[in-house]
């Protein structure tokens, strides 16, 4: 557990931070691979990962566009995960500010079901289970 007096919150209790600078922002496909073909990975759920000094804090959304810049400033509120050992942003809590303080609407906001299947290989079945 951190010796930080800050972060012996309860994990249930949201945090606040901001605004602050990102200093890495870092984004992961979460879903099955998907070629092109089929429509991309463009709008699947990517995990968002970004650090705020020694800090790091993520959250699952739509795309791999940024939501934050390097040289935006943004405010958010997060939450431990159960285990107390990652810091989950409340994605719908991000605000995001560009370098003239004007709030900017950055990211997929959007919402879908989660990908069950993974792609298929560009055979039909019955050439698959020859």
């Amino acid at each position: 557990m951190p010796d930080d007096p800050q972060d012996q919150s309860n994990a249930n209790e949201p945090n606040e931070i901001g605004p602050v600078n990102v200093s890495e922002y870092r984004t992961f496909l979460n879903e099955p691979y998907r070629p092109p073909s089929k429509g991309g990975n463009t709008r699947a759920w990517h995990q968002h990962s970004f650090q705020i000094e020694d800090e790091r804090y993520s959250f699952l959304a739509l795309g791999a566009k940024k939501w934050v810049f390097k040289s935006d400033t943004v405010q958010f509120s997060w939450q431990w995960d159960a285990s107390r050992k990652y810091r989950n942003v409340i994605s719908e809590s991000i605000k995001t500010y560009d370098s003239k303080g004007v709030e900017v609407v950055r990211g997929e906001r959007g919402s879908k079901k989660r990908r069950a299947a993974p792609a298929r290989l560009p055979a039909s079945k019955r050439e698959q289970s020859d």
